[in-house]
């Protein structure tokens, strides 16, 4: 029965994005029994955990529909490249050694990390062009600390490689620029992919077409190194620096 719920599963395709900004082509690789999406460029493969995975090994039953693999883990382990924990069931990436095809240089529980995850954001003051602020008496600073108010930023990641982001949702208002803090922008992600052991964010760029409706005009990659990610926290490091995240339990992504 585990075999079969295992085989069920495994008809998820994959999806992802190239690090280059650019949609990559799909090849499909057809089976008896499924067909797997793999994007040319992404060297991971891809799979579901089986019984027998420990401390030491992985055991993985690729989604190419092909008879479940063992490979050795202990120096993914020492290295901290093991993303999560295993279980069976669970969808994996596994990046092998080009020089020992039974060793896995990273594994990554992709169904692990599906959830709402947040980092606390403080917003600043606005910057003025009078002199006013260098004049503030205490109970002007007294007010003004008690508006600096930190607002959880983040995105949840769902199945079928949806996200939402985390983040301020209410619409701008004229008394905004009168304000005198400011919160950053939240970046806005479509979808979530993982290529080449890495996170990629998906951030579509719209404009306003003549008839008034929003058009997609292109789209931004956001790459991220997972660096570790535990039951409830995550760690990410971005071009312009890392971000620690805390898992938030609001809802059941999985």
């Amino acid at each position: 029965m585990r075999k079969i719920i295992l085989c069920i599963t495994a008809v998820t395709g994959l999806l992802l994005f190239a690090c280059s900004g650019k949609q990559a082509q799909p090849e499909e690789i057809e089976t008896d029994s499924l067909s797997v999406t793999i994007m040319k460029g992404d060297s991971a493969i891809y799979g579901l955990a089986c019984d027998g995975c420990t401390d030491s090994v992985i055991v993985l039953l690729p989604h190419d529909g092909s008879d479940p693999v063992t490979y050795d883990i202990l120096n993914a382990k020492r290295e901290h490249k093991v993303i999560g924990r295993p279980k069976i069931g669970d969808n994996l990436a596994v990046l092998l050694n080009p020089e020992n095809p039974k060793e896995a240089l990273s594994v990554i529980d992709i169904d692990e990390m599906k959830g709402t995850w947040v980092y606390l954001v403080t917003p600043t003051l606005r910057k003025r062009v009078d002199t006013q602020a260098q004049h503030q008496d205490e109970a002007v600073d007294s007010a003004l600390k008690k508006m600096m108010v930190p607002r959880e930023y983040g995105f949840r990641l769902k199945r079928d490689k949806q996200v939402t982001s985390i983040g301020m949702a209410y619409r701008a208002t004229t008394t905004d620029d009168q304000s005198p803090i400011v919160y950053p922008q939240v970046r806005r992600y479509s979808e979530w992919h993982i290529f080449n052991g890495k996170l990629i964010l998906v951030h579509p760029n719209y404009r306003v077409g003549s008839d008034g409706k929003a058009e997609q005009q292109s789209v931004e990659l956001d790459t991220a190194e997972i660096v570790f990610m535990m039951k409830d926290s995550l760690q990410l490091r971005f071009k312009d620096g890392v971000k620690n995240y805390y898992r938030k339990n609001e809802e059941n992504t999985k």
